[in-house]
């Protein structure tokens, strides 16, 4: 590739503190708008660390995949309130996207970078082991500033977190629900997901609920993980999900007696709000989404998008 190349101190040298990456325009960040960015332009991209979609995130029925050469494939989602349709799961396209980037070599630093330092137009890139790699670039486009030292916020338009609590359902595994919603911002939503405990192809639930705190109650027992439990539980139970079977009923044989949902807290994900940041000199701050980086960057041939063709026909 002509607009990335490699130069070291001493020729050959497999040390990463030695490699120095010369490029006309740099991406940063790992999401699944900095990759697609990357790979319509035919651009290296750089992150700290990878932060990949979630696994049950899906593109809306509405997205065109097209330029991907892909089908937005729906399924429907059921609700307690009613069916839904969603698309693609987005896990997939930013799995194959990665993929045929970082074969294409435009991931220098693929997940190795834990801190990037942005100073005179050159970015350096520290690995857990302590050592470097600086990148040289005339134009740096930001989407993700995880990570990233030398900038400075000028705003941060929202003071809500959005907050996962992961949970492993040990009684009430099987319902007919993909989800549960509720109109508060704590405990907004419960997404049921297969169960990565059990192996195989099954219908077995485990839960995640997502809610949407503000930075200072983030630390109150109100909207702890434990609250989180305690409600996500009682909405599971409204929903008319029920443990598993304890035996029949006494009093009228044809019926069962069923034991309660139970849960249990396995961990808690918080995700900040975007910083915004004043324009520098060659450095801009992308915050288009996924469908307006598609329409404003038409697909530029090159060595990765064949690659990426031949992988999905593969």
């Amino acid at each position: 590739m002509k607009s990335l190349f490699l130069q070291t101190n001493n020729e050959l040298s497999s040390k990463i503190r030695d490699i120095n990456i010369s490029c006309d325009s740099l991406v940063v960040g790992s999401s699944i708008e900095a990759l697609t960015y990357s790979y319509l332009n035919n651009l290296p991209v750089i992150s700290c660390g990878l932060i990949p979609p979630l696994h049950f995130e899906c593109f809306k029925p509405t997205d065109d995949l097209s330029v991907f050469g892909i089908e937005n494939k729906t399924k429907t989602i059921r609700t307690n309130f009613s069916e839904k349709t969603s698309g693609l799961n987005k896990l997939w396209l930013w799995e194959r996207l990665l993929f045929c980037l970082s074969t294409a070599g435009l991931c220098p630093m693929t997940d190795k970078s834990v801190s990037l330092r942005i100073s005179e137009n050159s970015i350096k890139a520290s690995t857990s082991n302590a050592r470097m790699a600086k990148i040289h670039y005339k134009n740096l486009i930001v989407f993700d500033d995880n990570g990233i030292y030398g900038l400075n916020p000028s705003d941060t338009p929202s003071d809500l977190y959005k907050v996962y609590d992961w949970f492993h359902v040990r009684s009430g595994m099987k319902h007919k629900y993909d989800q549960i919603e509720d109109n508060i911002d704590f405990v907004r939503c419960i997404i049921f997901y297969p169960s990565e405990r059990i192996a195989g192809d099954h219908d077995f639930k485990d839960a995640v609920s997502v809610s949407y705190i503000k930075k200072t109650d983030l630390d109150s027992f109100e909207f702890s993980d434990i609250n989180a439990r305690f409600k996500t539980k009682y909405m599971m139970k409204q929903a008319g999900i029920r443990g598993a079977r304890n035996g029949r009923d006494m009093n009228d044989k044809t019926k069962f007696k069923y034991y309660d949902v139970k849960i249990e807290n396995i961990t808690r994900q918080i995700v900040p709000p975007k910083n915004i940041y004043k324009p520098y000199d060659n450095i801009v701050f992308n915050y288009d989404s996924f469908n307006d980086i598609i329409e404003k960057n038409p697909l530029k041939e090159s060595y990765v998008s064949k690659i990426f063709k031949r992988t999905c026909k593969s």
